[in-house]
């Protein structure tokens, strides 16, 4: 499980980057408007939160599990002196 979320976490900066060449990019260029937005950069924005949300929950999901509790190591004794 752990493998395969660490294969996708390497991949992700890939895909990002694959999405930001501009042989993509330019498949969205032209006059069209989302929401009175260039598609473009509607476009850009999207696959910008797209890469941002993804890794967010890839490194919510390779988090370690959480340590189980150690004892609290004494305090050193006072030495009088």
């Amino acid at each position: 499980m752990f493998a395969r979320l660490r294969d996708a976490a390497a991949l992700l900066p890939a895909i990002g980057v694959f999405l930001l060449m501009p042989p993509a990019i330019n498949l969205f260029t032209g006059t069209r408007l989302v929401a009175g937005v260039p598609l473009i950069v509607a476009y850009l924005f999207g696959v910008w939160l797209a890469l941002i949300a993804c890794a967010a929950l890839l490194a919510r999901r390779l988090e370690p599990p959480p340590a189980a509790a150690e004892p609290a190591e004494a305090p050193a004794p006072d030495l009088p002196g």
